[in-house]
C-alpha cells in the first residue's frame, strides 16, 4: 500500500466515532434491504400478491440503488458529506415508516425505491467519506470497519426477517427498522464533521477513470470475484440441503455462521492489508477459488463441506476490503467517482453471477454451481496477478 503523505489540514476532520457512525448506518441499510425476504410470506399474505411478485420489494431496491449510485455522485457535486449522509439516512426513515404503513403493494414498492436511492447514494460516498475521518495510514481499518456494519447487516437481516414473519405482525420488522435509521441519523448528527469537498464528480470523471488501464483490470478483477461469488452463494441452500444431504435446520445454522465468519474475514482483511496490500488481495482469491473448489469435490462430506463453507466465508470477507483499497490508491484523484461506479459494478457482478449460476443449473445441475464459481474465481486469480504487475510497474516508474 502506497504511503500517502500527511495533510494538517485535513487533522480536524478525524473521527473515529464518525466511522462507527456511517458502519452503523452501512448496517442499518442492509438491514432494511433484505428484510423483505424473511417477511415475504407475511408480506404475500397481507398485501394479497404472490410470493414471486412480492420479491420485487428487493429488485426494486436493488435496481434503484445501482442506477442511483452514479446519479448521486454527479448531482451532490461539492456539498458536505455530512449534509449528503444525513439526507440518505433521512430516506432511510422516509421508506421504513412509509413501509410499516403500506396498506396495498404498490405503496410498498415506492417505499422500497426510496429506499434504493438511499442504497445507491449511500455507497456512492460513504467509504470515501470514512476514509477522509481517519489519517491516511489507517484508511484500511476505517474501510474494514464500514465493511464489517454491512456483513453484520446481512447475518441479521433474513434471519431476523424470518423471525419476525413466523412469531408477529410482518410490519414489526419495519418498525424496528425506523427506529434503528432514527438512531443512526442521530449519531451521524452528533459525530460527523463538516466534510467539504474540494471537486465534485462529473460524467467527465467517469470516462477518465475507465481510460486508466489500471482502473479498468481492478474493476474487472471486482466483476470476476462478485459474479464468482454469487454463481455459487445463489444456490448455496439448496446445494446444501440436495447434494450435501443436510437438513434444513443445520443449513440454517451453517449459513448464519457463515455471516459471523464473513465479518471475521472484513477484520481479517483489514488487518492483512494494513501490512501487505497486495499479498493479502492474492492469499484472499487462491482462499477462495480453493474452498469453492473443495466444496464442490467433497460435497457428499458433510464435516468437509461446512468446513470449505467457513473458509469461504473468511474470504469473502476479506475480499471487498483488499480490491475497495487497490481501488482508492489508483484513482485518489476521483476517489468519490470511482466509489459511486465501484457500486455500480458490483450490483452488475451480483446479477451476472447469478444468472450465470441459475444457467448452469437448469442445464447442469445444482454441483454445476459450486464449479462455475470456482472457474469465474480462478480468472479473478489472474487478474489479481496482472493488477499486481502494473502496480510494481507504476512503483518503478515513480
Amino acid at each position: 500500500m502506497p504511503i500517502q503523505q500527511k495533510d494538517p489540514s485535513r487533522a480536524s476532520t478525524y473521527s473515529w466515532p464518525g466511522v462507527l457512525a456511517i458502519a452503523l448506518g452501512a448496517l442499518s441499510l442492509v438491514v432494511t434491504e433484505f428484510l423483505p425476504v424473511g417477511l415475504l410470506p407475511g408480506i404475500s399474505r397481507d398485501l394479497g400478491v404472490a410470493e414471486g411478485t412480492a420479491g420485487l420489494a428487493v429488485t426494486a431496491t436493488a435496481i434503484l440503488g445501482f442506477l442511483a449510485a452514479p446519479v448521486t455522485a454527479i448531482a451532490i457535486g461539492r456539498a458536505d458529506r455530512k449534509r449528503v449522509l444525513l439526507g440518505l439516512t433521512a430516506l432511510l426513515i422516509v421508506s421504513s415508516v412509509l413501509s410499516w404503513k403500506a396498506e396495498s403493494f404498490a405503496t410498498l414498492l415506492i417505499a422500497r425505491v426510496i429506499l434504493g436511492i438511499g442504497v445507491g447514494g449511500f455507497w456512492a460516498i460513504s467509504i470515501t467519506a470514512a476514509a477522509k475521518l481517519v489519517p491516511p495510514e489507517k484508511v484500511h481499518a476505517a474501510s474494514s470497519i464500514v465493511f464489517a456494519g454491512i456483513s453484520i447487516g446481512s447475518v441479521i437481516a433474513v434471519p431476523a426477517g424470518s423471525y419476525i414473519s413466523a412469531h408477529a405482525d410482518w410490519r414489526d420488522g419495519f418498525v424496528g427498522a425506523s427506529v434503528l435509521a432514527i438512531v443512526c441519523f442521530a449519531l451521524q448528527f452528533v459525530f460527523l464533521p463538516s466534510l467539504k469537498m474540494k471537486h465534485g464528480v462529473n460524467v467527465r470523471d467517469f470516462f477518465g477513470l475507465l481510460k486508466d488501464p489500471k482502473v479498468r483490470a481492478i474493476f474487472l478483477t471486482v466483476i470476476f470475484i462478485v459474479a464468482g461469488q454469487y454463481a455459487g452463494y445463489t444456490f448455496v441452500t439448496p446445494y446444501l440441503e440436495q447434494i450435501t444431504h443436510l437438513s434444513t435446520g443445520i443449513v440454517s445454522v451453517l449459513l448464519f455462521a457463515y455471516g459471523v465468519a464473513t465479518v471475521v474475514g472484513n477484520f481479517v482483511g483489514g488487518a492483512f492489508a494494513g501490512r501487505n496490500l497486495h499479498n493479502t488481495v492474492v492469499a484472499t482469491v487462491w482462499i477462495f477459488v480453493l474452498s469453492l473448489a473443495a466444496i464442490a469435490a467433497f460435497a457428499a462430506s458433510p464435516l468437509f463441506a461446512g468446513l470449505a463453507l467457513l473458509v469461504w466465508a473468511v474470504s469473502w470477507g476479506m475480499a471487498p476490503v483488499g480490491t475497495q483499497l487497490w481501488l482508492y490508491n489508483a484513482t485518489l484523484h476521483a476517489p468519490e467517482a470511482a466509489q459511486a461506479m465501484n457500486t455500480g459494478v458490483f450490483q452488475l457482478s451480483i446479477g451476472l453471477g447469478s444468472l450465470a449460476g441459475g444457467i448452469a443449473v437448469n442445464h447442469a445441475g445444482l454441483h454445476s454451481s459450486m464449479w462455475l464459481g470456482a472457474l469465474i474465481l480462478a480468472l479473478a486469480v489472474l487478474m489479481v496477478y496482472i493488477v499486481g504487475r502494473m502496480n510494481r510497474q507504476t512503483a518503478v516508474a515513480a
